[in-house]
């Protein structure tokens, strides 16, 4: 792409193409890509309240394309991605905040696939599975048939009381409300921690 054009369109797809560095007449040109960012933290926020895991990955994935150094894309990361939050926290530190996704909401929405709820029932599952084969094998042997319709009976109502308490048991966490005047407040929280970076 030529340096003097803001933009372009891929000769293959068609997609628009923009360039972050374009020198137009002796004027640097910088894209600035904070209101596509804001918006795409929203809809993470949103697919992670509606517990949508695929969605809300997808999301934090865009957010990372399009602005790395920003520390609520990080932060949603590492409720997404358990397994490296704690480094994920560390580097959140390092950047500016929009003021959408903040650390304390970390442990709000740790559940918020409902995981922890998913992992309980299919232990459950295994559990009920390895009852039942070895309650046919001792009823078989030893001719105690009543000992496979017990085990079979409890089975049900464990496997059903389980799910039920998966099903109830919604995260607790607030809806998310963006109002247009807390764009405001973002803008104010980016400001102040850019400052606080530089003044470090």
């Amino acid at each position: 792409m030529e340096d003097t054009l803001a933009s372009g369109f891929c000769t293959y797809c068609g997609r628009q193409v923009m360039n972050d560095k374009a020198i137009v007449g002796n004027i640097n040109v910088r894209m600035d890509y904070r209101s596509d960012l804001i918006n795409t933290l929203k809809l993470a926020k949103y697919a992670m309240y509606d517990g949508d895991a695929p969605t809300a990955a997808a999301m934090v994935s865009k957010a990372m394309q399009i602005d790395p150094e920003n520390s609520d894309v990080w932060y949603m990361d590492a409720v997404i991605d358990r397994r490296n939050a704690e480094n994920d926290i560390i580097r959140a530190r390092q950047f500016p905040s929009l003021g959408i996704f903040t650390e304390d909401e970390v442990s709000v929405y740790r559940n918020y696939d409902r995981s922890s709820g998913q992992v309980l029932f299919t232990m459950v599952l295994m559990f009920s599975f390895f009852a039942i084969f070895a309650s046919l094998s001792i009823g078989v042997v030893f001719g105690m048939y009543y000992l496979i319709a017990g085990v079979f009976a409890i089975v049900i109502v464990v496997v059903a009381l389980t799910y039920l308490n998966v099903r109830s048991k919604r995260p607790n966490i607030p809806r998310p409300v963006f109002k247009d005047e807390e764009d405001a407040a973002c803008d104010a929280a980016y400001e102040e921690t850019m400052r606080r970076i530089g003044g470090n």
